[in-house]
């Protein structure tokens, strides 16, 4: 009998679903939606590692500076000038997502 790959690499829509889901579970059920959409939107030159305990914080890892980032969203959008430096010159997000993860209401399942 064939495997699929697919529990081991979900697919985008998988990701938004999930990510919708704990995202209005965790914010009063309010544009989960859309929020996950304008998340997902802000990858480009960075990827989506997860979404902080508040859920009004999603951490990035900037591709060109290796460098981990916490930005503030809500259903309007990602607020890149409310951004907080987590960590300079990472070579691995998974690395701190082991340490530092279980803090977080979701954590993208690359990591």
């Amino acid at each position: 009998m064939a495997t699929s790959d697919s529990a081991a690499d979900p697919t985008r829509l998988e990701v938004f679903q999930e990510l919708a889901a704990e995202l209005q579970a965790h914010r009063s059920g309010v544009h989960g939606d859309k929020m996950a959409k304008n998340l997902l939107r802000f990858e480009d030159g960075r990827d989506l590692v997860g979404v902080g305990p508040d859920a009004t914080r999603a951490i990035y890892y900037e591709l060109a500076s290796r460098s981990l980032v916490a930005v503030q969203f809500d259903k309007h959008g990602v607020y890149r000038g409310q951004q907080e430096l987590l960590q300079r010159e990472l070579d691995d997000p998974g690395a701190w997502v082991a340490a530092y993860g279980d803090g977080l209401v979701w954590v993208h399942p690359r990591f």
